[in-house]
């Protein structure tokens, strides 16, 4: 196989733009031990956390249709979206600083693309079809019985992973209860969320299992302004020129060199080639389709050991370390990144405690604004009220109603269907209030405002041993009500 990597278009085509199919080589080492480890807990994490349940809520949720998001305990809706900016602006500029300080260590330890590919399918592929010389040599070959087995085989295996998969993903969407309601049910009654699901595993399968590293390198967004996020101080696998050049097999080396050093310690092997999953060659510096996935760093190290010379040819390092200089860890870029990450943090938290367990609205209903009561009741006032009020826990909720600062003299009557209203845990309910006075409460004026006190109560939905709805919290809030009604004629004869 020819490894001499054209620097005038992208590896893996060739000359007339055709796809070139990569075989990554096998490869173990420091930095491929804990690559291991690390995809086998994000790949858990992926998989089961919509399972997992905080609070007795589905630690992540982003229910579209219902406009609701829950996030390890905190139940956000449609109206909370300066919390959500928060978490976002959080994730976005914590991704910047992340790759400001150590490049691409995103793409190739946690990005879902990697973890998936690497660290599952390429392991179902290798444990059907073999090494990445067999596998070379078997689609170079003819079609005969044992290579269709083996591809039958190994394509129904990525099937099933894509199918579970396209399952644990859309549970983050559409409720892991749901969703698993729904997945015992025949799928005509479950239509459209039956066709998603599927044309997602469809996706799932395409992607990880043909269409893979060209994702990251023709579509993914971040490889292209990465460049901007980077400075010299950043860490990024680095081929270290100074100590390799002239590799083996090259001319002597040119004027930018030491005239005394004749050859460098790169035995010109091409191992950091034959084990890259995007196929560039390092050696020619930092590249957009380089993913930081360290295997180059340990198929050179493995080479350096049985040379006989020092491990590190191939590094994490910035261009400042290769040029001889200090690598400064915190600069101007990475703390307006860091302020901007705390900015939003302190928002986050500011918005989180201010919060009521409790929203309400007011609103007067449509009519007349006020109805004078005649017979028994002459000389009295009705208003009428809606109340939008929305469960913001994740908890049962009964609400009482009251009047503040009600005179005993002069009452102000609350007239309601239910003296108490209970709500379930995110349920947003409407409750109409009833407001009866004396035609002399708005006399001067025409209007006069009230505080009432909604009072909650929330509960536990999940009584032990039967003792009942345990208690969580209580607290009030209050809500003003404008009072309208008839003006009485002043001592001057206006109104």
């Amino acid at each position: 196989m020819n490894f001499e990597i054209p620097k005038d278009r992208l590896s893996t085509t060739d000359s007339l733009g055709d796809r070139i199919a990569i075989y990554p080589a096998e490869v173990r080492g420091f930095w491929r031990r804990h690559r291991n480890w690390t995809q086998f807990i994000l790949l858990a994490i992926f998989l089961l956390l919509p399972w997992i349940q905080v609070g007795g809520e589905q630690s992540l949720l982003f229910s579209l249709p219902d406009r609701r998001f829950a996030i390890f305990g905190l139940i956000l809706f449609a109206h909370d979206g300066p919390m959500i900016f928060f978490i976002l602006a959080i994730a976005a500029f914590g991704l910047a600083l992340v790759t400001a300080i150590w490049g691409r260590v995103w793409c190739g330890w946690a990005c879902p693309q990697t973890v998936f590919i690497d660290g599952l399918f390429r392991r179902i592929e290798s444990l059907i079809e073999g090494n990445h010389l067999a596998r070379r040599q078997r689609d170079l070959g003819p079609l005969t019985i044992n290579k269709f087995f083996r591809k039958s085989i190994k394509w129904i295996l990525f099937f099933l992973v894509s199918t579970v998969i396209a399952h644990s993903f859309s549970a983050y969407f559409i409720g892991a209860k749901q969703l698993a309601q729904m997945s015992l049910r025949s799928p005509q009654e479950n239509w459209t969320s039956f066709l998603i699901v599927f044309s997602l595993t469809l996706l799932v399968l395409f992607n990880f299992g043909w269409f893979r590293e060209q994702f990251c390198i023709i579509m993914c967004p971040y490889g292209r302004f990465q460049s901007v996020l980077m400075d010299k101080h950043s860490l990024a696998v680095m081929y270290d020129e100074k100590r390799g050049e002239p590799r083996k097999g090259t001319p002597p080396p040119s004027s930018k060199l030491e005239p005394s050093k004749t050859q460098g310690d790169c035995v010109n092997c091409n191992r950091c080639v034959m084990v890259c999953p995007t196929r560039i060659d390092i050696r020619h510096g930092i590249q957009m389709e380089c993913i930081n996935c360290t295997a180059c760093i340990d198929a050179c190290d493995e080479i350096m050991e049985k040379v006989n010379k020092p491990i590190g040819l191939i590094r994490y390092a910035s261009l400042a370390e290769l040029e001889g200089k200090s690598t400064r860890f915190l600069n101007m870029r990475r703390g307006f990144y860091l302020a901007l990450i705390s900015l939003a943090f302190l928002g986050l938290i500011y918005k989180v405690t201010t919060r009521s367990p409790l929203r309400a609205e007011v609103l007067r209903v449509v009519g007349s604004p006020y109805r004078v009561l005649e017979g028994a009741e002459s000389g009295m006032v009705m208003n009428q009220f809606k109340l939008h009020l929305q469960n913001q826990t994740s908890n049962e909720m009964t609400l009482k109603f009251n009047i503040l600062n009600n005179d005993p003299n002069d009452p102000i009557t609350l007239i309601e269907q239910d003296k108490q209203l209970v709500i379930k845990p995110g349920e947003l309910a409407n409750h109409y209030l009833f407001v009866k006075f004396n035609r002399n409460l708005t006399k001067a004026l025409g209007q006069k405002n009230i505080e009432v006190a909604i009072n909650y109560e929330s509960q536990s939905n999940s009584p032990k041993d039967g003792a009942g709805a345990k208690v969580i919290s209580v607290g009030t809030t209050q809500k003003t009500l404008t009072l309208l009604g008839p003006v009485e004629k002043a001592e001057t004869g206006h109104y």
